[in-house]
């Protein structure tokens, strides 16, 4: 898993997040561990991609891009 969750997150690191989105295009499955598997990747990546450029900073949403977050790190290995 990255880092520490985080309520909320900076326009930087939602950036970052998005571009690395738009750059890889995950797509397929993956399973997380801890019981979080994402069936439909490419679909879960467009939501988050969404809810990272509108709710950033809103922490209802600090869960769903920190799971994006942990896919990006698990795309690294």
């Amino acid at each position: 898993m990255h880092e520490t969750y985080k309520r909320t997150y900076t326009k930087e690191e939602v950036q970052e997040l998005i571009d690395w989105i738009d750059q890889m295009k995950p797509s397929g499955e993956i399973d997380l561990g801890h019981g979080v598997y994402i069936k439909d990747l490419s679909k879960f990546s467009a939501q988050v991609r969404y809810i990272a450029k509108e709710k950033y900073d809103n922490p209802t949403f600090g869960g769903q891009i920190s799971l994006m977050m942990d896919v990006k790190e698990q795309y690294k290995k």
